[in-house]
């Protein structure tokens, strides 16, 4: 690829960092925000320090607990056991799966007791409430994860569900896929109600730093290419919409702002993020997509990541780009550079997920090192702010190494805290105006103001924390023009394709 130097200067009157004091007020429990545990010397860790975290996953029983019906000291054993594990690696969070499927590792007036803690259908102990204690108690945060929609993990299971449970109160809110499991429509205002009061219900009864859904919302397509019957809920909801595939993107989408809003309205510090599969959608040319071919959970889940993101109702992103940096397809760099991109100006942090269970022997021929060059990497993208390891087995049996990996790369304290914007105008500058280069691929390279969203033809472009760029272009014969604009601010590149 040929390099064509762009100097973009401009200038930059104050590199002074803001105070990333919040004021939120409106809280509906009687503790102090993060900020005010800060300034009176009582929280946990600094709420901006880099998200350093690990998903422990209750469904099928796969990281905790081990196994179900056990006794108290046991959970608790097991709970302490992965705090220390977080502790060795350098974690600060942690988020909990405490809903794998319409069901609670918690006390719920709603949700049954989950078949992964209990048989019984009773709680003799309380999972969620013994581990927030723990985590705080070690200078760790943590976020109560929510499958917000599965109803059952096995096919034809229903007849298994307790008689409290929502799905068999409400079975017309409730679709059986083809795959025979049981989902909730999400199409239904009713449902849409019950997710958010299950948030509100956390929220308020046990000090969790943050709600997080996963990457579950319409289920996954079947290779036979099966529908989801939503015809009638369609019917009765969707006159306003040209497709059925746009009521069930608007319908996820009121869903999490329904959800966003709740958890504020119970706590307005506590987080309200999602972890959508890495690609959004593939780019055809038109839709803005990344450069790359891999499951879209935009046609596929109906899962519209931006439309949270530019909506203002999600307060961090932690997309799940499990692959390397030379994955065919679905590279890591390039998916971290777009999400980086997209939430570039937005408020909404980056909290990248990293594909830990792939150092289980054989599924990355050689992993040693990966997942420390994934945490440098996304490090110097503008909107990163941490990163999440789903693979805690991984974790704690240090496979290949991975936990070293972290405990090297962890071993500072690094604090995140958004530039100031400066306000001086831009200008541009270059000694190519009007040159004449090869057609083909090339490269723009500039600085810019951090603080000031960067775009370049109408699309934000992907920049470092020092707010410098490498751009790669497309040279058509004739004349090519590069609108950069940034605040109020724009100037015109102007290059010539022979």
């Amino acid at each position: 690829m040929k390099k064509l130097l762009l100097i973009f200067l401009i200038l930059i009157l104050c590199a002074s960092l803001a105070s990333c004091e919040n004021n939120s007020t409106g809280m509906a429990m009687p503790r102090l925000s993060p900020d005010a545990q800060l300034k009176q010397g009582t929280a946990i860790i600094n709420p901006d320090s880099e998200v350093r975290g690990v998903w422990i996953a209750t469904v099928f029983n796969i990281d905790y607990p081990s196994f179900y019906d056990l006794p108290a000291e046991q959970l608790k054993s097991e709970i302490d056991g992965i705090i220390d594990t977080c502790k060795k690696a350098g974690l600060n969070t942690v988020f909990f799966q405490v809903r794998p499927s319409c069901d609670a590792l918690y006390k719920s007036d709603i949700f049954p007791v989950s078949k992964v803690l209990s048989t019984t259908g009773k709680m003799q102990f309380d999972p969620l409430e013994y581990f927030v204690t723990a985590a705080h108690r070690n200078n760790i945060f943590l976020h109560a994860w929510i499958n917000p929609l599965r109803i059952t993990v096995s096919a034809d299971s229903e007849d298994e569900l307790p008689a409290d449970s929502p799905a068999v109160l409400h079975p017309e809110w409730t679709v059986k896929y083809a795959d025979g499991k049981l989902y909730f429509n999400a199409g239904i205002p009713d449902v849409r109600q019950l997710v958010a009061d299950g948030v509100r219900e956390i929220v308020e009864n046990y000090n969790v730093d943050g709600i997080v859904f996963d990457d579950y919302f319409y289920p996954y397509p079947t290779t036979t290419g099966d529908k989801f019957d939503d015809a009638v809920t369609f019917e009765k909801y969707g006159s306003a919409y040209d497709t059925v595939e746009d009521f069930r993107r608007d319908s996820i989408n009121r869903l999490i702002k329904l959800c966003y809003d709740t958890v504020k309205e119970a706590y307005a510090d506590c987080l309200f993020g999602v972890s959508p599969g890495g690609v959004w959608q593939n780019n055809n040319g038109v839709n803005g997509g990344s450069d790359t071919w891999g499951f879209e959970t935009y046609t596929s889940l109906y899962c519209d990541t931006l439309a949270w993101v530019n909506g203002g109702y999600v307060d961090y992103i932690s997309p799940q780009i499990y692959w390397t940096f030379d994955t065919t397809g679905t590279p890591f760099g390039h998916l971290t550079d777009w999400w980086n991109a997209k939430l570039d100006g937005t408020g909404v942090k980056l909290w990248v997920s990293h594909g830990a269970y792939r150092y289980e022997e054989g599924d990355w021929a050689d992993p040693a090192g990966e997942m420390k060059s994934q945490i440098e990497y996304a490090r110097e993208a503008l909107s990163y702010r941490g990163s999440m390891f789903y693979g805690y087995d991984e974790l704690k049996g240090n496979d290949f190494g991975i936990t070293d990996e972290l405990t090297e790369a962890y071993a500072d304290e690094i604090i995140y805290c958004d530039p100031s914007p400066s306000g001086a105008p831009a200008s541009v500058t270059s000694h190519y105006y009007g040159q004449e280069c090869a057609a083909g691929e090339l490269t723009l390279t500039g600085i810019s103001d951090p603080a000031e969203t960067l775009y370049c033809n109408g699309a934000t472009v992907n920049r470092k924390k020092d707010g410098s760029f490498t751009l790669d272009v497309t040279l058509k014969q004739g004349e090519n023009k590069f609108v950069f604009k940034q605040g109020n601010a724009s100037s015109t590149l102007v290059l010539y394709g022979k």
